[in-house]
């Protein structure tokens, strides 16, 4: 896995593509408030997207797939 560590203001972008350029996902900060980030996720249907939490449950339920 590769990391990017980012600082990003309200209303900016991440954008998550392959290597040939396909757009995956697209992320933005839709609020900051408190030391609160909201998340905003963008993507196909196809893609998954959990919280970690929430992952690790269904990896561990074998719910995957």
């Amino acid at each position: 896995m590769t990391r990017l560590v980012l600082t990003r203001k309200t209303d900016e972008e991440v954008i998550i593509s392959d290597i040939s350029g396909d757009v995956l996902c697209s992320v933005s900060v839709s609020k900051i408030d408190r030391g609160n980030v909201r998340l905003s996720f963008e993507a196909n249907r196809d893609l998954r997207i959990d919280r970690k939490e929430v992952f690790l449950s269904k990896k561990k339920n074998n719910q995957l797939g």
